[in-house]
């Protein structure tokens, strides 16, 4: 799997994301960003979402990513990071 096939399935399930789940942004970053993914490498994914049950709709959103790409999901809410990660992943996140 490569960061163009997993920005591409992000874009094209863009409307789907913001419908079912609430996504208002979503980006990748870490390894796959980077083109150093290995095969044993989790897809980092960092998200906004706008929900009534945002709880619920991001371990949703979690299992219907982990479902689709057949690999570990490492999911977080941009707003909530702390300065020093949020700072280290504004450098390399790709937004789709």
């Amino acid at each position: 799997m490569t960061k163009a096939y997993i920005l591409n399935f992000l874009v094209s399930h863009k409307e789907e994301l913001a419908h079912k789940y609430g996504v208002t942004k979503i980006g990748l970053f870490g390894s796959y960003a980077r083109d150093e993914q290995r095969e044993d490498s989790d897809i980092d994914i960092a998200v906004e979402i706008e929900s009534n049950n945002k709880f619920r709709s991001f371990f949703n959103l979690k299992y219907f990513l982990e479902d689709n790409f057949h690999k570990k999901i490492d999911l977080g809410i941009e707003s909530t990071l702390k300065p020093i990660a949020k700072k280290y992943i504004e450098k390399e996140i790709l937004y789709a």
